[in-house]
């Protein structure tokens, strides 16, 4: 089964899922870390105009101060015409009083003339009690509805408590201010007071609140600037990213929180578009894979039948050059039926057997456009020489080497005939005696020596006809040459080229 596409397929959809999955993961903490640094820029945004507000307050009560002088402070006209010229132009909103020290608001610049007492407020107290400065909490004034917090410089007169001077800062200044700086419906912006009090938020909160039980507090105490990842606000329970800046110069301390979700959305919506591009990819992949699959699975198939076809035309080729030799078989068992002269008798059953060994190599290795000369030609030469009663050393030198079939019968036969030659004329009626075979080859064309210790070939063409007949025409079908000597025997040599061409042949 191919199924090494489908095994690829899932590793490289697990190599890109896994990419993938650190890709979001690291654009889902980028994107987490945008939000914490917008967080803390905007937190040092609402620092800096909070400074400007308090500083442009606290120079406007010092001007008070310094108009009230040794007066006492009461509602007369020349004094509240002073005050006006005093405190000059405040941002659009801001509202200031005096008030004596019984808490009795003496003057303000409110247009609908209440004027409260403020003798139990918390911040009147803190000032009466010797505070030069103080912040009101987030509250309700006295006009239901409109949410501000109250900045306060105690007035003394040589050592004495005379009254308070305090500017009203409404909680709409903020929104004017939140306004600008597009930080999402749901995100925050905050001023509380060093101890955690809240004293400015936006949007507004529904009463007094205490952040110093937060988690994010206390890391106030010693960082001028920080974020924390807040899960669930105390206030209306979202969550969001908390950044602080402490306003320079003052107990204040400006909050921006952003809600994580919008700070998410954008991932969120560039994660959607690269999925809407990446799945149907890697749906094509998949797809694609299942397809090479069953073209490679066709494939198999396919090339499992031709096996089954190419083994059984192996089994046919082999069991036909079976039959052949077990055809030749027959026929030489028939020659040697027949009333011929045993010397003629014996040499075509050699020839014969010539043949047989090709089929039977050919069979036995299932080689059947080549035959291995080496182990044929040793089967030839040890069958000959065991045909005969002699006593001959015979020594094979035979290269490992490959003809093509059509040239391994020639082959064969020539063998065959010097070998049987040297049998028959070099070691007759003699005791010992050496052959020697050497076959080789340079890649080209092959060499084959055979050498005898016999007379010599005289008496081999004396005697002899039908051999050198068969051996010059087996050596000019190979296309080879040969030649034959005496040099301390008969020597038979012969050159060929291992594979001829086809013009050649012809």
């Amino acid at each position: 089964m191919p199924t090494l596409p489908i095994w690829l397929t899932a590793a490289l959809l697990l190599t890109i899922m896994t990419v993938a999955g650190l890709i979001v993961y690291g654009n889902y903490n980028s994107a987490l870390r945008e939000g914490e640094a917008k967080a803390v820029s905007s937190a040092h945004v609402v620092a800096a105009h909070m400074e400007w507000m308090m500083e442009a307050s606290d120079l406007a009560l010092k001007r008070i101060e310094a108009a009230l002088g040794d007066r006492p402070i009461d509602s007369s006209a020349d004094l509240v015409r002073e005050m006006s010229q005093a405190v000059g132009e405040l941002p659009v909103g801001f509202e200031y009083s005096l008030l004596d020290s019984g808490g009795a608001m003496r003057f303000s610049s409110r247009t609908d003339g209440l004027l409260p007492n403020h003798a139990n407020r918390a911040y009147f107290k803190r000032l009466s009690e010797g505070e030069e400065l103080t912040f009101s909490r987030l509250l309700d004034d006295e006009r239901a509805g409109r949410p501000a917090f109250i900045i306060a410089r105690r007035i003394d007169h040589k050592g004495t408590f005379t009254g308070v001077a305090s500017i009203t800062i409404p909680n709409e200044n903020l929104d004017r201010f939140w306004a600008s700086m597009d930080l999402g419906p749901h995100s925050t912006i905050s001023v509380v007071r060093d101890d955690g009090w809240l004293i400015a938020r936006r949007p507004v909160a529904s009463k007094p609140v205490d952040l110093s039980t937060t988690e994010w507090y206390p890391l106030t105490r010693n960082n001028k600037s920080g974020f924390y990842h807040n899960p669930v606000s105390q206030i209306d329970g979202y969550a969001r990213i908390v950044a602080f800046w402490k306003v320079q110069g003052w107990p204040l301390i400006a909050l921006a929180a952003i809600e994580r979700q919008e700070v998410l959305d954008q991932f969120w919506s560039n994660l959607f578009s690269d999925a809407m591009l990446m799945v149907p990819l890697m749906a094509i992949l998949v797809v694609g894979a299942f397809w090479i699959y069953r073209l490679l699975y066709r494939t198999a198939l396919r090339n499992d039948e031709l096996e089954q076809a190419l083994e059984r035309n192996r089994f046919l080729l082999r069991e036909i050059h079976h039959r052949v030799k077990n055809n030749l078989q027959a026929v030489m068992a028939l020659v040697r039926l027949q009333q011929l002269p045993s010397e003629a008798r014996e040499d075509m059953s050699r020839r014969i057997a010539a043949m047989i060994a090709v089929h039977e190599q050919i069979y036995k290795t299932d080689q059947f456009d080549e035959v291995d000369v080496a182990p044929y030609a040793t089967k030839l030469i040890t069958d000959i020489a065991s045909g005969y009663d002699a006593s001959t050393t015979l020594s094979l030198d035979l290269q490992d080497l490959t003809v093509d079939r059509d040239q391994a019968l020639p082959l064969g036969m020539i063998i065959n005939e010097v070998v049987s030659n040297a049998f028959k004329y070099a070691f007759a009626e003699r005791k010992g005696g050496r052959l020697s075979v050497k076959l080789a080859s340079d890649g080209q064309s092959l060499t084959l020596v055979i050498r005898d210790d016999g007379p010599g070939f005289e008496e081999f063409n004396r005697k002899g006809g039908m051999g050198s007949r068969l051996i010059a025409n087996f050596v000019r079908q190979i296309g080879g040459e040969f030649s034959m000597r005496n040099e301390g025997g008969a020597v038979f040599s012969m050159t060929a080229p291992v594979k001829r061409d086809e013009q050649e042949a012809a």
